[in-house]
């Protein structure tokens, strides 16, 4: 997970746990991370199985993830906007936000019930 965590949005995930008074948890991805524990303080909605799935990635090992995330060799996990995020709140809703996006790219059937 080092060099998954390595990258410059999990290194601003972690000092934004930091911020909030949260340890950051190494063997983990910091951003899974922040943004449950923005579901957790209720700074951020999602529905559930959008919340299961990032439990789930805390238990994820790096070449799975990596996988998920669709992280190209050589390129680094990099949400739209993620750089201009104010504070940890909107920082947690961008990666939320993309992760769901990447559960629609993976499970086309996921949203097809709305």
């Amino acid at each position: 997970m080092e060099g998954l965590n390595m990258m410059p949005i999990n290194q601003r995930a972690k000092e934004a746990l930091r911020e909030i008074g949260e340890k950051p948890h190494a063997g983990a991805l910091y951003c899974a991370q922040l943004v449950i524990s923005a579901l957790n303080r209720g700074e951020i909605e999602a529905e559930e199985d959008l919340t299961q799935t990032l439990k789930a990635m805390m238990t994820w090992k790096p070449p799975r993830i990596v996988n998920f995330l669709m992280i190209a060799p050589g390129t680094e996990y990099n949400p739209q906007g993620w750089q201009k995020a104010e504070d940890y709140r909107e920082l947690a809703k961008i990666i939320l936000d993309d992760i769901e996006e990447k559960m629609v790219k993976h499970f086309p059937w996921y949203r097809s019930g709305e």
